[in-house]
């Protein structure tokens, strides 16, 4: 799967990236760049073109894709909850406010699932800004489909996946031929 942005166009990422599989920590620290993620994945059949682990599954290339960024994530904020810890001995509420927030942040991913997915107000949100969380940037996962169906994907089976899975976690699908 691809990663880009306007600004930037990410190598696929592969499973083991957050511990240094791959481009690894490259990857992550350019992808910790970016505003927004558009995910593309592979929703077409063709023996011409091979995928990397020879079978056409764009959830669980997904989820490979998550599972590295989640896992990255649950290593800045363990590291963070370390440093708060220390800090609240100096009686600062403010870091029994963080503590609060990184908890919950980390109870969300160790469920597998993205910080996104976590309601937190404004203030929660500006407490953990500085982390440059992967998982709390907007998705848009891109259906990448065969020439015949990119004006109408509706009944390729592996675009309804995503959309039903993009739809669990508010994210948006298009697709396209690319």
């Amino acid at each position: 799967s691809d990663v880009c942005s306007s600004d930037l166009d990410i190598a696929g990422l592969v499973k083991g990236a957050s511990k240094g599989e791959g481009l690894g920590n490259k990857f992550l620290s350019h992808i910790r760049e970016v505003d927004a993620v558009a995910h593309v994945v592979r929703c077409f059949q063709d023996e011409n073109i091979t995928h990397v682990s020879g079978t056409i599954d764009p959830l669980s290339d997904i989820q490979t894709i998550n599972l590295e960024l989640i896992l990255a994530d649950i290593e800045t904020v363990e590291k963070r909850i370390e440093r708060t810890r220390k800090n609240m001995k100096s009686g600062n509420k403010e870091f029994a406010a963080e503590m609060e927030v990184l908890e919950k942040v980390k109870d969300v991913l160790y469920d597998d699932k993205p910080a996104r997915s976590l309601e937190l107000d404004s203030e929660q949100k500006l407490l953990i800004r500085d982390l440059h969380l992967l998982t709390m940037k907007p998705v848009l996962y891109v259906a990448n489909v065969s020439e015949d169906e990119a004006g109408n994907a509706e009944g390729n089976p592996y675009v309804q996946k995503v959309k039903e899975f993009a739809a669990e976690e508010g994210a948006e699908v298009i697709s396209v031929s690319a």
